[in-house]
């Protein structure tokens, strides 16, 4: 097994244009119901959901 520390940064715009074209079909797909209920009550849910892929992504 092979254990290490990943680090991913993504573009917040990337992820607003995914939710603009994809919506609630990619936010299911990807992240937790509580990932989506925190994200949804925060001013910009397009930076807590960039923010939750990138670390997804680095794991």
């Amino acid at each position: 097994m092979i254990l290490g520390i990943g680090s991913d940064l993504i573009d917040i715009r990337r992820i607003e244009t995914t939710l603009k074209r994809h919506g609630q079909r990619f936010v299911a797909r990807v992240f937790t119901s509580e990932e989506k209920a925190k994200a949804e009550r925060k001013p910009s849910p397009a930076a807590v959901y960039a923010k939750r892929f990138a670390a997804k992504e680095a794991c």
